[in-house]
């Protein structure tokens, strides 16, 4: 009787982690693969050798993971028991688990993925058959509202289980746009707070709240087109109206909007206004280079990729350009100005 309980013991110790098995080609043979927490800190390694790799361990509940091998990341879902394969000779690469929460997982986005292929092919040919850019958006509002519903669904489905949590992470950016309503789906949602990309959208909420419209302006440091150090403050906050555009050189609508600030630079510059270019995701070079192409002469402040103060992600810029416009005490206006309505903006401010 002894004897069967110690036998038992082993089986009992291996039902209670995961293990993730891989297949790798030719090409990936002796490099190293990493399993990687959600926070993306390294938590194991292995050499692939045979074209085969092994993870085993244990986890707390369930948990979403990476695996990184050369410049390729998987998602992972673990929990302690589950046998993940993973194979990365398929295109693209598969991630199952017999029928678990990574199967599961799969199944919705092969679902999302053939609705966004049928929805890009319909916006494609309304394209060809003329149709402009509002016309084939108006067009395809049911199919998106239908690609929507396949997220929704799958939320409602896995909200008590890791599989909502990531899809949640995917769709937190398109759904939901306030705290309120971010704090009411993450107490629906288990296991929400534990996907990066869940908290990072509500950071990036409370970033736009605290920089919203009638909000004071926040600092920054970044260099003059001379490399001398620049602040925000060194022009905002001065007494005068200042019209901010957070722009790159290789920003397709950054480039359409310079035509429409450097028409307000020669129109009203002067002591109660002037268009203030910050340079962000760029590199030097790029940025003095679109200077001189674009004609640009109203001020500038270059702010590099390593800056110790990261400009856009105090203001809560996910895309560019972003351009607001900053009262003379340094308060927020307006932010999200483009084109005519930039111009009546600031004619009708300046009155």
């Amino acid at each position: 009787m002894k004897r069967l309980l110690l036998l038992a013991i082993p089986a009992l110790l291996t039902s209670c982690q995961y293990t993730i098995s891989g297949t790798a080609g030719k090409d990936l043979e002796g490099k190293q693969a990493y399993l990687c927490d959600g926070e993306g800190q390294n938590i194991d390694s292995c050499v692939i050798e045979n074209g085969t790799f092994k993870f085993k361990g244990k986890v707390d509940g369930q948990s979403l993971y990476a695996i990184n091998i050369e410049k390729t990341r998987l998602g992972v879902i673990l929990t302690n028991g589950t046998t993940v394969d993973v194979n990365l000779n398929e295109n693209p690469a598969t991630v199952t688990d017999n029928g678990g929460y990574n199967d599961t997982y799969a199944a919705i986005m092969n679902k999302v993925s053939e609705a966004s292929a049928a929805l890009r092919e319909k916006a494609s040919k309304l394209m060809a058959d003329g149709l402009t850019y509002p016309q084939v958006n108006d067009s395809i509002k049911e199919d998106i509202e239908a690609l929507y519903d396949i997220y929704r669904k799958a939320l409602d489905e896995n909200k008590d289980n890791i599989v909502g949590a990531r899809i949640l992470g995917i769709v937190a950016n398109q759904f939901y746009n306030s705290i309120e309503e971010m704090d009411s789906i993450m107490k629906v949602v288990k296991y929400a707070s534990e996907i990066k990309a869940v908290n990072l959208h509500l950071e990036n909420l409370q970033t736009l709240e605290n920089t919203k419209e009638g909000k004071m302006f926040i600092d920054f440091t970044g260099k003059n087109i001379d490399g001398t150090v620049a602040k925000l403050s060194d022009y905002v906050g001065k007494g005068q109206y200042v019209l901010v555009d957070f722009w790159a050189s290789w920003c397709g609508p950054c480039k359409g909007e310079i035509p429409n600030l450097i028409e307000l630079q020669n129109q009203y510059a002067g002591e109660k206004f002037t268009v203030l270019g910050i340079n962000v995701w760029d590199t030097e070079e790029k940025f003095k280079t679109a200077l001189e192409e674009e004609g640009i002469e109203y001020p500038q402040i270059f702010v590099p990729r390593d800056n110790k103060d990261n400009a856009t992600q105090l203001y809560g810029i996910q895309g560019i350009p972003q351009i607001m416009l900053f009262a003379p005490d340094g308060t927020i206006v307006k932010r999200n100005l483009r084109g005519q309505e930039m111009k009546d903006f600031v004619a009708n401010q300046l009155k």
